[in-house]
């Protein structure tokens, strides 16, 4: 295959929304510009998910290291990128690489790589491909992909027919699990502590009662047990689906989300090059709480810069095309 010349490099306008995986990539020149992209240089993009991040970075020169732990996006995020640059490669998981060798030596010529690993051990695969230290940004999207929130089998959405929520499937309980075990008190927590669900226990005791009768095993049927007790409030239907909280609770616990995020945030700051910058657009306070939090402390002691003094939140243009990004807030430091 020949290599692509910018003269023919694919738009990176708005994505065909006929393509089954992604969500657009939310915030996209917010990102391009607070990455400051240079030619030449390495970036982590810490979430890749359906590549659109790590096409723009591309785009305008420089290299990516991409990782996400659900293996459906990188095989999607390959796809996407082999058809814009074919200079790149999936590689093996870490533990298959010994002494940091392998065909990863390659990577200076590469324009793109791709290894399905969580975030979590992010410090363990730069370390791997010789990049620690010679990061000039890492880009966290801690959003859910479109694929991801619609697919039937992935147990995201509203109208799947069962309710898993792991973010790479086959790896530890599911969603059906939790909802097995869990004490009326347990779960009204879990909804009130990552959702600021409103209705949190009322929810949580009509799902006790229900699964005595029938274990909840699809979304479908949970979002319209929740919908039943809006009903019975008497809340009318806003904007988004009454679901959307509880079903994002129960994600954020099924993949420890907030502990995963608290592990890799001094990671990425570990591996940036001074300069470096570190980029990280959250979707829910618990998220967006810990982020600030970090950089705040960072900055405090002179470990870094926050370069968004107040979160970097969508344009209406944006929310309009894309109405997934409404809740996106997004925060970059600069390393000193």
């Amino acid at each position: 295959m020949e290599k692509t010349s910018k003269q023919n490099k694919p738009s990176l306008e708005i994505e065909n929304p006929a393509d089954s995986f992604f969500h657009q990539p939310v915030l996209l020149k917010e990102v391009e510009e607070l990455l400051n992209i240079k030619k030449g240089e390495w970036y982590l993009d810490a979430t890749v998910g359906g590549g659109g991040h790590a096409k723009a970075i591309i785009a305008k020169g420089g290299h990516v290291l991409g990782l996400d732990w659900d293996k459906e996006a990188i095989k999607f995020a390959a796809k996407k990128l082999a058809s814009f640059s074919p200079n790149g490669e999936v590689c093996p998981t870490p533990p298959f690489f010994e002494n940091g060798g392998g065909k990863n030596q390659s990577r200076p010529n590469k324009d793109w790589l791709l290894v399905q690993e969580s975030f979590v051990n992010l410090a363990t695969v730069v370390g791997k491909f010789g990049l620690k230290g010679k990061l000039a940004g890492i880009l966290f999207d801690l959003g859910t992909s479109f694929y991801q929130l619609t697919a039937p089998q992935r147990g995201f959405s509203f109208k799947s027919q069962k309710l898993d929520m792991r973010m790479s499937s086959g790896q530890g309980v599911t969603a059906a699990d939790l909802l097995k075990v869990l004490s009326e008190k347990e779960l009204a927590q879990i909804f009130e502590k990552f959702s600021q669900e409103e209705l949190a226990r009322p929810i949580a005791k009509a799902i006790i009662e229900a699964r005595q009768k029938k274990p909840l095993e699809s979304g479908e049927e949970l979002a319209g047990l929740i919908e039943s007790v809006y009903r019975q409030k008497g809340r009318k239907r806003g904007k988004i689906h009454p679901a959307t909280k509880v079903f994002q609770a129960l994600r954020i616990v099924i993949n420890d989300e907030i502990n995963n995020l608290k592990k890799a945030l001094p990671q990425a700051l570990e591996v940036l090059k001074e300069g470096g910058r570190l980029v990280v657009i959250s979707f829910h306070e618990g998220e967006d709480h810990e982020v600030k939090n970090f950089f705040r402390a960072w900055e405090k002691e002179g470990r870094a810069k926050i370069l968004t003094p107040k979160p970097v939140l969508p344009e209406e243009t944006e929310k309009k095309l894309n109405p997934a990004c409404r809740s996106a807030k997004l925060r970059a430091i600069l390393k000193i």
